[in-house]
């Protein structure tokens, strides 16, 4: 069986060389912004990933949905974490309503190594948690790791995802041997240009694609995969302003109270940007404000206005 792990030391005239079938292969998570706007193809068996982000940007979640859209297409994926048990792991997976994947507490990288043979994608949370079972420093034990595992990805054709965590500084923990051994490097951070929510999500190496580069809005319930937002020359995101008038102009048009936590639930978005919504609206006039906290109700003056005509009839 040919894969990525093969090699060839005689020197051949590249005319001559036939590519392997396993280089024209693809896994599809289903998912249309990573599927196309992403990756553009899909993630090739065999290959190995780094996905860097600061703490609280999303990093588990995002994981955790493109193992999700993985195998609901029939592929056979698991998440395993040095960091958090399995139980704050379920959690995650149920608040973003995503349970297809299998989890585990497995940080000893030859037990990792043996997991590769019968999976098509594994994460694993995090590289810098990465323990042996023979002592060893800490450059000893990260080459072995790169080495071993990167080795297993190949032979096994099972994708591998590292998650590396980031210094206060912005700094990636650790040396550099890991992106560099690598086959792509993916990055996510905030984009406070735009909104809290949103998130930057690119790839500042890919050998095997694109370089490609999305932003999404990270809601209560994952990341928005429905849209990803879309700038403009000005740096504007036309993405996010369009479904925030939509709401704002369904809001309008109920006949109902509404409330942050109504929105949130019927739109998946966050409580900040629903708040937002609402908020804008009472500014504009067109929606009044009743209550405070968790217990605020808004209205629109159509509402207001029928209620005080029925008053006026009992009355």
């Amino acid at each position: 069986m040919m894969n990525l792990d093969f090699k060839q030391t005689e020197l051949r005239q590249v005319s001559d060389i036939v590519v392997p079938d396993i280089f024209y292969r693809r896994m599809m998570t289903g998912i249309n912004t990573i599927d196309n706007d992403l990756l553009h193809e899909g993630f090739l068996p065999g290959s190995t990933m780094t996905i860097t982000a600061a703490a609280g940007c999303g990093k588990t979640t995002f994981m955790v949905q493109l193992l999700d859209g993985l195998a609901k297409n029939g592929y056979k994926v698991g998440y395993c974490s040095g960091e958090e048990n399995v139980y704050q792991l379920t959690f995650t997976c149920n608040r973003i309503r995503c349970n297809t994947l299998s989890i585990a507490n497995v940080s000893d990288i030859d037990e990792l190594a043996k997991l590769t043979k019968q999976l098509d994608f594994l994460v694993i949370d995090s590289f810098q948690a990465l323990t042996t079972k023979t002592k060893m420093n800490h450059m000893a034990k990260e080459r072995y790791a790169v080495q071993t595992l990167v080795k297993a990805a190949q032979k096994n054709e099972c994708c591998i995802a590292f998650v590396m965590h980031l210094t206060k500084a912005g700094k990636l923990k650790g040396s550099t041997v890991v992106p560099h051994t690598v086959d792509a490097n993916l990055n996510i951070a905030p984009n406070p240009d735009v909104d809290d929510d949103a998130r930057s999500i690119w790839f500042s190496k890919n050998r095997f694609g694109p370089t490609n580069s999305i932003d999404l809005f990270m809601t209560a319930r994952g990341f928005d995969m429905s849209a990803k937002i879309i700038v403009d020359n000005e740096k504007k995101f036309s993405g996010k302003a369009n479904k925030k008038n939509q709401i704002k102009k369904d809001i309008i048009k109920s006949d109902k109270k509404v409330s942050v936590n109504e929105l949130v639930e019927k739109y998946n978005i966050s409580e900040v940007y629903a708040n937002t919504a609402l908020r804008e609206l009472t500014k504009e006039g067109k929606v009044l404000k009743i209550g405070r906290g968790s217990d605020a109700r808004w209205l629109t003056k159509e509402i207001v206005k029928k209620k005080a005509q029925v008053a006026l009839k009992v009355a």
